[in-house]
């Protein structure tokens, strides 16, 4: 079967993809251009290239300074569909000095549109903090992440979005905290789970567009590939408590790590201890739905002289600016602590509103384990078969 075929079928056998069991869905809203190769000219030109160089360059000698290191490089973008985005080597790899120019590292920062369909998740909390750490002590592989929001249509970068990021830790079965109840993510009846904030924030886009955090390479849980959630929030305001309110969502996505980079992390610890097992990016619904014609993995350079000292990561969004997409938080974060949200994608399926239970972490042993073993259910597992297929067919 042509990779063609086998991406119709795909495409086919569910609507919808989902995250998690139980997850809120995201539907289209019309055909929307695939990446945003028709903005080449405008990213080209001396100023946009400038302010994103200077603002990434920044950060980037920042983090090296820490170590007192020099730098490293930034990669090139191709022409992609998710098998040859899976093939990509997205790893800085030029040599550069203390003295090199840091408009030669960041000239390209990556291209990711708004996908026309993807998933939320239903782990999302409502409410998080504003503020660039979000590590709050975890264990893991330092990382900074820089999404720059880009208007698809002008090419212009959009200043004063907010960015919405949230992702499972490094432990044994990579953990989100934050939410109670959802199976795998600790003790169902522990209260004290809902305080969690760890690897969750929101930071606003500056005048370049960029949004920076300082955080972890998350770590995997059963059924999918590692991920990062993001949300970009338009004409939001940040309130005196430090969080934002009103606004619309812009753009819903995830984004993704090379596979080389993984193996290689999962070799460390704590990512090390992690026994679960790994779905590779090709393998992943969601990865094929945001990859085939967009690249949403980030491009990275290692901060020190090993793999240890840390990453930078970053990506570039375009998104629609008129989009206000549905967005159904699993929780809320008060200021007396997080409380569940009695209709959101967690409070429905443990009342029966997804067809029964799930099993242990994440998908709890893969696809077999959820919504009562219903005809989503085998969709879901022909799905992943087929895709499992189709990346063996095509060396991925």
């Amino acid at each position: 079967m042509g990779l063609k075929s086998s991406l119709a079928s795909l495409l086919l056998a569910v609507p919808v993809l989902l995250a998690h069991p139980g997850h809120e869905e995201v539907y289209a809203q019309g055909p929307e251009p695939r990446s945003l190769d028709h903005c080449k000219r405008a990213f080209s030109q001396d100023e946009f290239v400038k302010r994103t160089i200077e603002r990434h360059g920044e950060e980037y000698l920042r983090l090296r300074r820490a170590l007192n290191l020099e730098s490293h490089d930034s990669p090139k973008i191709h022409k992609r569909d998710y098998i040859s985005v899976s093939r990509i080597d997205h790893k800085s790899n030029k040599t550069v000095t203390a003295n090199t120019d840091p408009a030669t590292l960041f000239t390209d920062a990556g291209a990711c549109i708004l996908m026309p369909a993807v998933d939320q998740g239903p782990l999302y909390v409502k409410g998080e903090q504003v503020r660039k750490d979000i590590t709050e002590g975890e264990a893991g592989l330092k990382m900074t992440l820089a999404i720059q929001v880009v208007d698809y249509k002008t090419c212009e970068v959009v200043p004063n979005a907010y960015v919405d990021i949230w992702s499972s830790n490094s432990t044994e079965q990579g953990t989100y905290v934050g939410v109670q109840g959802y199976p795998g993510m600790g003790d169902p009846k522990d209260a004290s789970i809902l305080k969690g904030t760890a690897l969750r924030g929101v930071q606003p886009t500056d005048d370049h567009g960029i949004a920076t955090f300082d955080g972890l390479l998350p770590g995997h849980y059963e059924g999918r590939a590692t991920h990062i959630h993001a949300i970009v929030y338009l004409g939001a305001k940040k309130e005196a408590n430090n969080t934002i309110t009103g606004g619309k969502a812009a753009h819903v996505g995830q984004l993704y790590f090379d596979q080389s980079l993984l193996a290689a992390v999962d070799k460390l610890d704590p990512y090390s201890t992690n026994k679960m097992r790994v779905v590779k990016n090709t393998a992943d619904f969601l990865f094929m739905q945001g990859a085939n014609g967009d690249d949403p993995i980030v491009r990275y350079a290692i901060t020190g002289n090993s793999l240890s000292d840390g990453l930078f990561a970053w990506i570039r969004f375009g998104v629609n600016t008129n989009n206000n997409l549905p967005v159904s938080p699993a929780a809320f974060m008060t200021s007396s602590g997080g409380v569940m949200n009695p209709n959101g994608p967690v409070a429905k399926m443990n009342q029966g509103g997804f067809g029964g239970g799930f099993g242990g972490g994440g998908f709890g042993g893969g696809f077999g384990g959820g919504f009562g073993g219903g005809r989503k259910n085998k969709a879901r597992a022909e799905m992943r078969a087929a895709a499992e297929a189709t990346a063996e067919e095509h060396g991925a």
